[in-house]
């Protein structure tokens, strides 16, 4: 499974949690590990694939968005993952 089918795909955290009002433990996991497994990469590269990169704009909106159906312990959960993404996003520009 690739980054985008985990983040977006049929059966991807984002539609877990848009349509079923569900927010995925194991598929954060996986979003997460993903990106602290890129991290020297990018870094070295100076890049983040316009593919990963997309992508990570796709989960960063859809997150910040809210939802109006969501429960306040998902959209807890939503505000807690906004943090850890924006902590590992902040180690991308430490060297």
């Amino acid at each position: 499974m690739n980054f985008s089918d985990i983040v977006q795909g049929e059966s991807g955290f984002l539609v877990e949690l848009r349509c079923n009002n569900v927010f995925h433990e194991q598929l954060f996991e996986k979003i997460k590990n993903y990106l602290n497994e890129k991290e020297t990469e990018w870094k070295e590269a100076g890049a983040i694939p316009i593919s990963d990169a997309v992508t990570l704009f796709n989960l960063i909106d859809q997150l910040a968005g809210g939802s109006r159906f969501w429960s306040e312990e998902t959209e807890l959960r939503v505000e807690d993952a906004l943090a850890e993404l924006q902590e590992i996003f902040c180690s991308f520009e430490k060297i």
